[in-house]
């Protein structure tokens, strides 16, 4: 189960990384003067990277019947702490909406 949760972290940091940049390509080249990104933060920067990372725990292992409850819960806690540390990375609002 250790080696599943050293997968999870890296994979998950990996797709962190990779939807904040995609994310913020999206943003600046095709919606910068809009402000649906500043009014659908939530969805975009929390909702969607925490299903996606939860989605890549249940992916290697995790969440299932037979997978260890206390594994299960690192899961979720290292899900929360990098969508919280990616949450200001490419997000235009950060300083003003919160």
């Amino acid at each position: 189960m250790k080696e599943h949760l050293l997968y999870f972290l890296f994979f998950g940091i990996a797709l962190a990384i990779g939807y904040n940049a995609a994310i913020d390509g999206i943003h600046a080249r095709f919606f910068a003067a809009s402000l649906a990104f500043q009014h659908d933060w939530l969805l975009l920067y929390v909702a969607v990277p925490a299903a996606l990372l939860l989605g890549l725990g249940w992916l290697l292992g995790f969440f299932r019947g037979n997978s260890a409850r206390w594994a299960d819960a690192l899961v979720i806690l290292i899900s929360a702490g990098l969508v919280y540390a990616t949450l200001g990375a490419g997000y235009s609002c950060w300083h003003y909406c919160f």
